[in-house]
């Protein structure tokens, strides 16, 4: 028998429009959950340096 060997997820890709440091005191951002939706992906997002906690919409691309 061969036990499972976890993946590690690969970085997410950023796009352009998602923010990537904190408003507030400008510290790195880290994901932690990205919600689906119709139309759009809410992406709530953690700050490393003061603990905030951040949501930006990310529009789909239209097909």
């Amino acid at each position: 028998m061969v036990a499972a060997v976890p993946q590690c997820e690969p970085d997410p890709v950023w796009p352009a429009q998602v923010r990537t440091s904190c408003p507030e005191c400008a510290a790195s951002l880290s994901l932690l959950r990205v919600i689906p939706g119709r139309a759009a992906e809410y992406w709530t997002m953690r700050c490393d340096g003061c603990g905030g906690i951040h949501l930006d919409i990310v529009d789909l691309p239209r097909v």
